[in-house]
């Protein structure tokens, strides 16, 4: 695994946080509770358009093991939580390629996952938070979820975010954030991925009107510097929050406004946009710490894209939902998708992408379960050669056992 100065730096500085969060928490934390959580997943998926592409289409199996240990530490006042994952990746061609075509082998990699999460309550009013994120990945939608790329480029991203959280009274708090992302392409030669670092804050204002709603008043800046041709920007966003819990169901929107200033002139003006969100989840036993009986998702979204690799920024409308259903104790059948549009900024390309899916996963005991689940993938776009359409089928079956200690 090879990671630049600056994201081993960062990674380094992480650590070194992390141990010094780790021996200044609470003296409540040397008496808690330690669990340990190994897990076991192995996956199979078969693509019809690997490559989603319009005309260089082929058939891939792909193979995964993936093992991953999760530690937790809890007291009264403070908890630590750390999730380690390597996920062995292997691509195996069903078609020949064309002429000039690399072969699905070429794409084998060995991901990594590493989430570190802790926070302790300092004093009545006074709570710290530290998360660190790393991950070593080929999947696009990890360094931006409204992004609509389709390559298979593979980077490296690490996270940092401090935080506190001051109560001033039972109906007000202040939340108050710093996050920093550098994210480094393996290959970052023209047309393999540029590399980035992006800084910022956040001010949150919270106002709890009552037990089951409440409102809060959202600002966050950051700055993105990209390390070749992309133009740096600075983006400002303001937004207004409602939470409301109503029965088994709870309840988000939002709505405000991001503003976005390059830092030289380009082809396009700076961008100033409208965003909003909604999301409504809920399940029939919402109490419940196992499988509930019943559950449903759904979220409807618009906002900028943040990774504009090439100066490449659209507005996204993103609607996505998940629905499940306990079938009998050890059945639980999944339905879910997503359809995203995406308006670019740079040129008249707008694109219609979505996809569908269905599955189920058979419980055999507490301890091991088994998957399938099959849907479909689709782009469309007013652009030529942009079309793509993917079907797959994938398999999976999970094995963990969680033990704990005084």
């Amino acid at each position: 695994m090879m990671l630049n100065n600056n994201s081993l730096a960062l990674l380094k500085f992480s650590l070194f946080l992390v141990l010094i969060f780790l021996f200044s928490v609470h003296p409540s934390f040397a008496s808690g509770r330690f669990t340990i959580q190994p897990i076991i997943e192995i996956g199979y998926q078969r693509d019809s358009n690997f490559n989603k592409s319009d005309t260089n289409t082929k058939t891939v199996n792909t193979y995964n093991i993936k093992p991953i240990l999760q530690f937790s530490y809890n007291t009264d006042k403070s908890s630590a939580t750390l999730n380690y994952g390597l996920n062995e990746i292997k691509y195996d061609d069903q078609d020949k390629n064309s002429n000039g075509n690399a072969n699905a082998e070429t794409f084998d990699y060995t991901a990594h996952d590493v989430k570190f999460d802790a926070k302790t309550q300092l004093t009545d009013r006074l709570l710290v938070g530290f998360d660190v994120k790393f991950n070593k990945t080929r999947d696009p939608t990890e360094t931006d979820i409204n992004s609509n790329e389709t390559n298979r480029f593979k980077y490296t991203k690490t996270d940092l975010s401090p935080r506190i959280t001051y109560g001033f009274s039972e109906k007000f708090d202040l939340d108050l954030k710093y996050s920093k992302q550098v994210t480094d392409y393996q290959d970052d030669g023209p047309g393999q991925g540029e590399d980035s670092e992006e800084d910022g804050g956040s001010v949150a204002l919270n106002y709890y009107f009552n037990s089951k709603t409440s409102f809060d008043l959202d600002y966050k800046i950051w700055a993105r510097d990209y390390d070749r041709n992309s133009t740096d920007y600075t983006s400002n966003q303001l937004m207004l929050n409602l939470n409301h819990q109503l029965n088994y169901f709870t309840f988000t929107a939002g709505a405000g406004y991001q503003s976005r200033d390059f830092d030289q002139n380009i082809a396009f003006d700076d961008i100033g946009r409208f965003v909003w969100k909604l999301a409504v989840s809920g399940k029939s036993t919402p109490d419940t710490t196992g499988i509930s009986k019943t559950s449903m998702y759904f979220s409807v979204d618009s906002n900028l894209n943040n990774s504009g690799y090439g100066d490449s920024y659209h507005n996204s409308i993103r609607f996505e939902t998940r629905f499940s259903y306990l079938l009998t104790e050890k059945i639980n059948c999944t339905l879910g998708g997503y359809f995203q549009n995406a308006d670019y900024e740079t040129s008249s390309r707008n694109d219609d992408r979505y996809q569908v899916r269905i599955g189920a996963d058979y419980y055999f005991s507490n301890y091991f379960s088994f998957g399938i689940e099959g849907g479909k993938e689709n782009r469309h776009s007013n652009q030529r050669d942009l079309d793509f359409s993917n079907e797959y089928i994938m398999l999976n079956a999970s094995f963990n056992y969680k033990t704990g200690s005084k």
